[in-house]
């Protein structure tokens, strides 16, 4: 009888042992808030994750959602975290950080950003999200911010559009790269290639034989650009001898 007693005991006090102590949501925020201080995002991504899991009524929780998504920014997993900016301003379209969200998610594009000469869209895509976030949130903080990527943005487009016209003046594709010059100049004027568009365009022109437009260009450039001028006037004389 005691020996029974005594296993009886074991078991109750083994399975004591066994049970998880009660889920506290607090608790597991705080920890997580602490990991993402350290930086430590994936452990915080988990607790955060946890408390969704584990209290189904915070499943969409604007902190948490947004905190996630930070995590992912944090180790430069720029998709994943595009994914989760975009889920909150969903979810949550006049939240008081959806400004921030939405900034983010412009943010995640240009991060992703590479050299010039590759594929341009994702400069695209960085104006279109920052325009975004100046249309649906106009007196937020990040106006300013905005308006700066957007204009490096816009640049990088005309020294892609400039690069690709090199390419085919250097092929003899002249017709081309006139074509390529003229979109650029007209599309991002006062950029930081647009001098250069203006004295290729005019060399095309003039290997094209159109005098009067390789001539407009090179008096422009003269006009703009005082440091292009004796360059720009020495084509404007050789178009007068031809």
């Amino acid at each position: 009888m005691k020996k029974i007693l005594i296993i009886l005991i074991v078991i109750s006090f083994a399975g004591c042992a066994s049970k998880e102590p009660p889920f506290d949501s607090n608790t597991t925020f705080s920890t997580a808030e602490e990991k993402m201080q350290k930086e430590d995002f994936e452990e915080a991504r988990k607790g955060y994750q946890r408390i969704q899991e584990k209290a189904p009524e915070r499943s969409y929780d604007p902190v948490l959602m947004l905190r996630i998504a930070d995590t992912y920014f944090g180790e430069k997993k720029y998709s994943e975290a595009q994914v989760e900016y975009q889920a909150f301003l969903n979810y949550h379209p006049v939240h008081r950080d959806s400004a921030y969200a939405q900034y983010q998610v412009a943010m995640c594009s240009y991060k992703e950003l590479t050299t010039i000469d590759r594929d341009p869209t994702p400069n695209h895509v960085v104006i279109r999200e920052m325009r975004k976030l100046m249309e649906k949130y106009p007196k937020s903080i990040y106006t300013d911010e905005a308006n700066r990527y957007i204009g490096i943005c816009r640049d990088r487009l005309a020294r892609y559009e400039f690069y690709v016209a090199m390419f085919y003046y250097k092929k003899n594709d002249y017709k081309a790269a006139a074509g390529r010059c003229e979109v650029l100049l007209k599309n991002y004027p006062g950029s930081s290639v647009e001098s250069d568009a203006l004295y290729t365009a005019g060399l095309s022109y003039t290997e094209l034989g159109e005098r009067d437009k390789a001539r407009s260009k090179f008096e422009t450039l003269a006009k703009q650009y005082p440091d292009m001028k004796s360059k720009a006037l020495r084509h404007l004389k050789s178009l007068t001898e031809q």
